[in-house]
């Protein structure tokens, strides 16, 4: 048995070292699609989350940007919903982005849309591990603890963990936007065009406010953000 564990400790770390080295020297590419069309999308831009390097789409929607398999990749564009995508062993990558006025400003369907995204590439990553985000016998961590350590050292998990910090960080920015968006936001002030822009970005509030909040809650703190912005557009002095 004590033989057997070794041998497959020392294959599981050959295996690791091989898909490090190979991984190593990949980069990821592919084009940009509008969901539901071929129309190709210019100048999105890809950013790796993993090594913080970003590129933009060509002419034609084709993209390449450094990145190893594992990697996470969110592609923006203005008008189109935010994507995010695992880079997969081999093969290019379709990127589908769906674009926000096909939403209909339901702050619940973009909701949906999106955490079912992130959920997708959240999945991918725990696939790639055994222990991590997996409730295993602890004895497990008896019988392989070789390989236990190894996948605490690994590219897979650190991957993994990084994808689940900006997947929670993401989650409360939804939160957010059920009690703070455009339609709430049009519905309880008279503002319109940059004056609407503005007070969106100045006066979005943090997670720690809107936590406890409900919809009245939510309608009041525009109302009077709103007032105290304007108040400033009157007064600038």
């Amino acid at each position: 048995m004590k033989a057997f564990l070794t041998t497959f400790s020392l294959s599981l770390l050959l295996l690791t070292i091989s898909k490090k080295t190979f991984a190593q020297n990949t980069s990821a590419k592919g084009v940009i699609l509008e969901k539901g069309t071929q129309i190709r999308i210019a100048l999105a831009v890809v950013t790796n989350i993993s090594n913080k390097q970003s590129v933009g789409s060509n002419d034609m929607g084709f993209f390449q940007v450094k990145a190893k398999t594992g990697d996470t990749l969110m592609i923006t564009k203005r008008h189109f919903e935010n994507y995010t995508v695992v880079v997969p062993e081999q093969g290019d990558l379709v990127i589908n982005l769906v674009r926000a006025d096909m939403l209909l400003e339901d702050v619940t369907i973009r909701a949906e849309n999106k955490q079912q995204n992130l959920s997708a590439v959240r999945l991918a990553h725990r696939k790639k591990t055994y222990f991590y985000g997996k409730k295993r016998n602890p004895l497990h961590y008896l019988r392989y603890p070789l390989a236990a350590i190894m996948e605490l050292l690994s590219a897979e998990r650190k991957n993994a963990k990084r994808f689940d910090r900006y997947y929670e960080n993401e989650l409360k920015e939804l939160e957010i936007d059920r009690f703070f968006n455009l339609s709430l936001v049009k519905n309880n002030t008279g503002l319109t065009d940059k004056q609407l822009e503005k007070f969106m970005l100045g006066y979005r509030p943090k997670y720690e406010q809107i936590k406890n909040w409900n919809t009245y809650d939510a309608a009041g703190y525009i109302k009077k953000s709103a007032k105290q912005y304007l108040d400033t557009l009157s007064n600038p002095f």
